[in-house]
Parts: C-alpha cells; sequence; structure tokens
C-alpha cells in the first residue's frame, strides 16, 4: 500500500475521475497593486514540494487512512498573460473546467485576487448560481476599487456582482485593527458573517467553522485560507505578515473540517510567499493545512 501522498498524486491526464484535483496559480499581481511583497508566484511550487516530501497517507489523530484517495494534478495555469485580466479570465475559465470535471478543486495559490477567478468558475460550473464560502484571512478583502482586480478586493467584487451570496458568506479570523469601518459596514450590509481573530482565540476554530461551513452548505461552496491569517511566528513568508493570527493547529482544524464537506468543492490555499521563508517553514505549514482538507477528504469517504 503507498505509504506517501506523493505515491497517490497523478497527472490530471491520467487520473479523470479522482477524488481531488490541485491545480497552482502562479499569481502575484494583485498583491503588487495593493503595495505588498511580490513573490506568491513561487507558491505552488514550493507547497508540492512540501506536500509530496513528508507526508503520509495515515493520519493518527483521526484514524483516517488517505492509501484510497485519487489525487489528480493539473499542473500550474498559465499566467504570464501581460494582462491582468485576460489572466484572470484564463483562471475563471480553467476553473470552471475542473470543477465540471472532479467532485473537488483545491488551489495553490498564488496572491488572492485569485479568488475573484476560481470562485467565479465555481458560479460558473455551478450553473450560474450564487455560491456560499467561507474565507480564513486577517483582512476582509472587500475593498471599492472599481476596475482593479487586486488582492484587496476579490470578495467585495464577488459580492457587488452577485456571485457570491452574503448571507451564505463568512469571513473567520479578521484581525483588530487590519479593517476599515467601511469594509466592516459593507460586510454587514450584504448579511455577511464576522467572526473576528479574537473570538477564534477565546472559543476555538471547530465552533465558528462549523458554523460557517453550515451557513455555507449548498452543492457549491468554496473555502479559501490565507496563510497571512496565521501569525507570523508560524507564517512568515506571506505577502503581508502580521504578528497575531492563527496557530497551526486552529489552521488544520479549519482545513480538515472543509474537507469533511462534500459540498465543499473549492478549497485554497494562498498568499503565502516563499521568496521570504525560513527553513521551508511556511511551505511546511501549507503543505500540513493542505493534508488536513485532504484528511477531512478522506474521512468523507469512509
Amino acid at each position: 500500500m503507498p505509504t506517501f501522498l506523493r505515491e497517490l498524486i497523478r497527472p490530471a491526464a491520467e487520473l479523470p475521475d479522482a477524488d481531488v484535483c490541485l491545480v497552482g496559480l502562479p499569481l502575484d499581481f494583485g498583491t503588487v497593486l495593493e503595495g505588498g511583497r511580490p513573490g506568491a508566484a513561487g507558491a505552488p511550487a514550493a507547497m508540492r514540494r512540501e506536500l509530496r516530501r513528508y507526508h503520509k497517507t495515515y493520519n493518527l489523530e483521526h484514524n483516517v487512512r488517505l492509501d484510497g484517495l485519487r489525487i489528480a494534478d493539473a499542473g500550474d495555469l498559465d499566467l504570464s498573460h501581460p494582462d491582468h485580466a485576460t489572466n484572470h479570465a484564463h483562471i475563471r475559465e480553467r476553473l470552471a473546467e475542473l470543477l465540471r470535471r472532479y467532485p473537488r478543486v483545491v488551489v495553490l495559490g498564488g496572491s488572492h485576487d485569485g479568488s475573484y477567478s476560481t470562485v467565479r468558475g465555481l458560479f460558473d460550473a455551478a450553473g450560474s448560481q450564487p455560491v456560499g464560502g467561507v474565507n480564513l484571512d486577517a483582512h476582509a478583502d472587500v475593498k471599492d476599487k472599481p476596475g482593479l482586480i487586486s488582492s484587496g478586493t476579490p470578495f467585495g467584487k464577488l459580492l457587488r456582482e452577485g456571485f457570491l451570496d452574503g448571507s451564505r458568506f463568512t469571513e473567520i479570523g479578521l484581525h483588530s485593527n487590519l479593517n476599515t469601518f467601511e469594509d466592516i459596514e459593507f460586510l454587514h450590509q450584504q448579511q455577511a458573517h464576522i467572526v473576528p481573530l479574537a473570538h477564534v482565540q477565546a472559543e476555538g476554530m471547530p465552533l465558528y467553522m462549523s458554523r460557517a461551513l453550515s451557513r455555507a452548505a449548498t452543492s457549491q461552496t468554496f473555502v479559501s485560507f490565507d496563510v497571512d491569517g496565521c501569525a507570523e511566528a508560524f507564517a512568515p513568508a506571506v505577502s503581508a505578515p502580521s504578528a497575531d493570527g492563527f496557530t497551526p493547529r486552529q489552521a488544520t482544524e479549519a482545513a480538515f473540517l472543509a474537507g469533511q464537506k462534500s459540498e465543499v468543492r473549492l478549497f485554497e490555499v494562498v498568499e503565502f510567499n516563499p521568496v521570504f521563508d525560513r527553513d521551508n517553514q511556511t511551505a511546511r505549514l501549507a503543505a500540513t493545512i493542505l493534508a488536513a482538507y485532504l484528511t477531512g477528504v478522506a474521512a468523507s469517504l469512509q
């Protein structure tokens, strides 16, 4: 029987009926537009390396075997076009194709503006019905910047344009002094749900993540995990680091719960920036989050 996750991962061309499909978004222009640190375009390769290097096909905590999982890898999208909007159109088209083919797609990002088009791909695959979702993040990413696709705007654009149902959308982990009053008021107007970081720290991730997933639950739901939601001590290599944030335990709890829900068809880990990593510390955390999600998927199939 296979021992390592790397033994389960096959090119998508060889595995048309997989349980999960990985796809990389080598993208960082949207972060640069917000004044963030470039380098997130290298994240997919770094995450794949760490996922393949260490993680095994048995999870002790949950007593779950992953050796029956079929994991396809569609590689990285070509996002080298000089026009930013053209790259986003390609993301939307390709994600819709993958989501029509596979029950779950895992995005290895990449700057958070990618979510604007991965979620639109989910919307297209869902038959053009507004979707529900969860964003685990230090920042709300709902800035109102018409005509600009940046890492600070994806969920605001999705809500304003009708792709995302505010009543089924939850922001978990928002930091106390990293979000504007106007952005929080906008989320309230959209009937979105907000869980400040302090609430997670006081009462635990499972309570709030379970509630968020229940609210979002339809046949088409996404979970977006921004690694800058984790404290800089655990995740130094992100585009916008913060001293406070999630612990690795809270991050893996959220990912596992997301994997258990078959409605979560799109799961993404974004804003990891390998240029600033220390001994691959953040890459290993990102891979651990991915492994936790895959463990949740395997648990749901047993």
